[in-house]
C-alpha cells in the first residue's frame, strides 16, 4: 500500500512538471509587433499594421485582450493611423493576437 501511494504521488508530481513547462513554453512563444494601424476587416477579424517598411497582419478572436485609453470615462475609439502594440503567437503561419494595446490615437 506504501508503494501505491508514492507511485501515485510521483505522479501527480510528474504531472505537474509537465504541465508547468508546458506553460513556460507558451509564455515564450509570445511576440510582439508595434506599428500604425492601416485596417480592420471585422468580418473576418483581420488586422493590419505597418512599421517602417514591414506590414503584418493579425488576426484576433473574441479572447483578445483590448487595452485602450480612455476618454470621458468611455474607451477611446480605434481608427486607422492609431498607433498600437499586437501581443501575439503565430500557429500554421496565422498571426493571432492574444492582447492589443492602443499606445497613441
Amino acid at each position: 500500500m506504501i508503494n501505491l501511494s508514492k507511485w501515485a504521488g510521483v505522479c501527480v508530481l510528474t504531472m505537474c512538471v509537465v504541465g508547468l513547462m508546458s506553460g513556460i513554453s507558451v509564455a515564450q512563444d509570445v511576440k510582439v509587433f508595434e506599428g500604425t494601424l492601416l485596417g480592420v476587416d471585422p468580418g473576418t477579424k483581420v488586422l493590419v499594421l505597418k512599421s517602417g517598411e514591414t506590414e503584418m497582419q493579425f488576426t484576433y478572436t473574441d479572447q483578445t485582450e483590448l487595452v485602450t485609453p480612455e476618454k470621458d470615462g468611455q474607451p477611446a475609439p480605434v481608427r486607422q493611423g492609431s498607433r498600437l502594440k499586437i501581443y501575439y503567437t503565430e500557429n500554421d503561419k496565422t498571426k493571432v493576437a492574444t492582447k492589443i494595446e492602443i499606445t497613441e490615437l
